[in-house]
């Protein structure tokens, strides 16, 4: 199974990674620092809102919505205490992963809206948070594969309400 194959991968070090990389997740703190930067660098407030308002979207998708529908343990739960990884032992549903999902929401953003080396490096981050979800037990793989595809539906979605929104209040704030 999937789940062992990457259990026995558990390194000290690689666990520390996979920690941090989490934690650059956690609440979406690596993607507010990109926003900003994404802003400051393309000068418009409709990239910012459009890309904002996705990744927000997809968060409460898979958060508050979806979560709560489908009500599924986490895997870490499953698993005695002294085998846990993660510091502190999430509290809330598994089913999707809202890690992957603002993750990839703000992946498909960036390629819509910046250069394909910005994206790349987006890609590789959301890729590594991701994965660090499913190493550190906190999720299943379709977790993070469902969070991954919400992430990704939800931002086009949010785009194109945002783009709707521009187009009818100013159109010349669209760049």
């Amino acid at each position: 199974m999937l789940i062992e194959k990457i259990a026995a991968l558990h390194r000290p070090f690689l666990n520390k990674f996979m920690r941090f990389m989490t934690f650059l997740g956690d609440q979406g703190k690596i993607w507010f620092v990109v926003l900003f930067i994404i802003c400051y660098v393309k000068r418009s407030v409709y990239v910012g809102v459009s890309i904002f308002c996705s990744v927000i979207f997809a968060f409460i998708s898979s958060e508050v919505i979806i979560k709560s529908i489908v009500c599924r343990v986490r895997p870490c739960h499953k698993i005695d205490e002294e085998d846990l990884i993660l510091k502190k032992m999430p509290k809330y549903y598994s089913f999707p992963s809202s890690h992957s999902a603002s993750s990839f929401a703000m992946v498909t953003l960036t390629m819509i809206h910046c250069s394909w080396w910005a994206t790349l490096i987006v890609l590789v981050l959301a890729i590594l948070i991701s994965f660090s979800r499913f190493y550190l037990q906190a999720h299943y793989p379709t977790d993070v594969l469902c969070g991954i595809l919400i992430g990704i539906i939800c931002s086009y979605a949010m785009y194109r309400v945002v783009y709707l929104i521009f187009m009818a209040i100013d159109p010349t704030l669209i760049k």
